[in-house]
């Protein structure tokens, strides 16, 4: 009897020494954390300084609210606190400037925890390393540079000029549209080409195209879970499709997004011209224009690696530009004498349309559609969440707080981070910040606005496509606000449907928002 019970008492004396032997190490290091690392010394709380469980509970338990989490620790705890048990955060605009900085001042990296998850680590965005970030990043300046953009002007006039006429079609039917659908579709078919040279055609495929739209969000949603435990996405390549299909939809998602950023490579690589055939053909895409680059290793454009490129350029050209043309669009309805003004200031430069397209040189001089532009990105953030940087040659100081090197075997130097959220809502620069309030941005405005807005980041690491951006929403909206433009009702749809009020690394509204729906009249 005694022999028979030995296996018992082995597996339970192993399975009382694991758990032991788990919870010291735990101890142990939350210990360190607190006490000992380089960074202790900063305010915050500890529960925060102890475990990521604390980051975690925000992020993916309570549904993406961290960002506001931080906002009220900061007026807890001062401008500059430990967020988790590796990163500080800072509550300063005139740090914004020194933080994220020109590779001329110095060079910056990335923290590795803030790429987890997102399936894209061997893109230019989330390079870690400096100087292999600046050579990947190097064709791809040239490629989204305002000259480039003006070559491709065409091709996004086309879709705008396929989106009126798709509401056009509409006029006088009261049909409901989900202004999101709309926009992603749009922006889905300009990054598309530009990505692939080959079109989607989601403008016109029946009611925008939804699934498109559900495609991006449903991946942006699971990215929170991801971040936290980056070894998710690699395991979903293994599970059978009809295990995710029943139990884990988003992992059907997240593959089948895969699965396009590939075709999108190969489509590419089927036909190789010559590097000086592809510079010159303004329709060439950006992964044959990889390809043909001189300044890339053949390593670096291997059909992986290219992929995780495509995959981020697709899914941040949609989403980021179909939230900004979203919110302009619904307050210049919600307000009338928005959309009036934004008609009677366009009158000049649309007078030709349809027959002639107002061009993005001189539709980006219309003061009043500039203000409406450049309000939308500032209540739309960009990327709401903070974007932690290292500084790994020269140590940052903040005020009276030097921030350490080597804090942590999770990265080499300490990551610092500021979020475009607290940027854009500073009262000091924006009074009543929450208000869409075009007017702000006319006549002689105050100063502070200019420095805090950061739509697109700063520095050597800020957004690549800014220039397309501004094209899009400068054509889109001129088009759509033009006088004898498409006239549009908000349909059963209300504010809290359309702020940004997650934080899914994309900012996205409440989760049961229905969307920005309006009756086309």
């Amino acid at each position: 009897m005694l022999l028979e019970s030995l296996p018992i008492l082995s597996y339970t004396h192993l399975l009382l020494t694991s758990a032991a032997a788990l919870t010291l190490y735990s101890l142990g290091l939350a210990a360190y954390r607190l006490f000992l690392s380089p960074i202790s010394k900063f305010p915050g709380p500890w529960l925060a300084a102890a475990t990521g469980w604390y980051e975690f509970y925000y992020d993916v338990i309570d549904g993406g609210t961290y960002p506001w989490k931080i906002v009220e620790l900061h007026k807890q705890y001062g401008p500059i606190i430990r967020i988790n048990p590796w990163e500080l955060h800072v509550s300063d605009p005139d740090f914004y400037s020194t933080l994220y900085v020109p590779s001329s001042v110095r060079r910056t990296g990335m923290f590795p925890r803030q790429r987890n998850g997102m399936g894209v680590n061997d893109s230019h965005n989330a390079t870690v390393d400096h100087d292999l970030h600046r050579s990947r990043r190097k064709p791809l300046d040239v490629f989204f540079s305002r000259q480039s953009i003006e070559r491709i002007e065409s091709m996004i006039a086309h879709e705008v000029r396929l989106l009126d006429e798709q509401f056009t079609a509409l006029k006088g039917t009261n049909t409901v549209v989900n202004l999101e659908h709309a926009f992603a579709s749009i922006t889905g078919d300009i990054i598309g080409q530009i990505c692939s040279e080959q079109p989607i055609s989601l403008v016109t495929g029946p009611e925008f195209s939804p699934h498109w739209y559900n495609l991006i969000y449903t991946c942006i949603a699971q990215t929170p879970l991801f971040m936290h435990f980056p070894w998710v996405v690699e395991c979903l390549a293994f599970i059978p499709l009809g295990f995710l299909l029943r139990f884990y939809s988003g992992g059907v998602a997240f593959r089948e997004y895969i699965a396009l950023a590939r075709r999108h490579i190969e489509e590419a690589k089927q036909s190789k011209l010559s590097a000086e055939a592809v510079h010159h053909n303004p329709k060439s895409s950006l992964v044959r224009y990889i390809m043909s680059s001189d300044d890339l290793p053949e390593s670096e454009k291997a059909t992986d690696r290219l992929g995780r490129e495509v995959m981020l350029i697709l899914g941040a050209g949609t989403a980021s530009t179909t939230r900004a043309l979203n919110l302009v669009t619904y307050y210049a309805f919600a307000h009338p004498h928005i959309a009036k003004r934004l008609r009677r200031d366009l009158a000049p430069v649309t007078k030709g349309y349809p027959d002639v397209m107002p061009k993005w040189s001189e539709v980006e001089k219309v003061p009043y559609l500039a203000a409406c532009i450049k309000e939308g990105l500032r209540l739309s953030y960009g990327i709401l969440r903070r974007l932690p940087r290292t500084s790994p040659d020269v140590e940052l100081q903040y005020k009276q707080w030097a921030i350490p090197k080597n804090a942590s075997v999770a990265c080499e130097t300490t990551p610092v981070g500021m979020s475009a959220y607290m940027m854009h809502t500073d009262p000091e620069a924006f009074p009543e910040p929450f208000k869409f309030i075009p007017e702000r941005w006319l006549g002689d405005y105050n100063p502070l606005m200019n420095r805090n807005f950061v739509p697109f980041s700063k520095g050597s690491r800020n957004c690549l496509g800014m220039n397309l951006v501004y094209a899009e929403m400068n054509l889109a909206l001129a088009v759509i606000f033009r006088p004898a433009g498409p006239r549009m009702r908000i349909y059963e749809t209300d504010e809290s449907d359309v702020v940004l009020s997650l934080d899914w690394v994309i900012p996205v509204p409440k989760a049961d928002s229905r969307g920005t729906r309006v009756m086309i009249e």
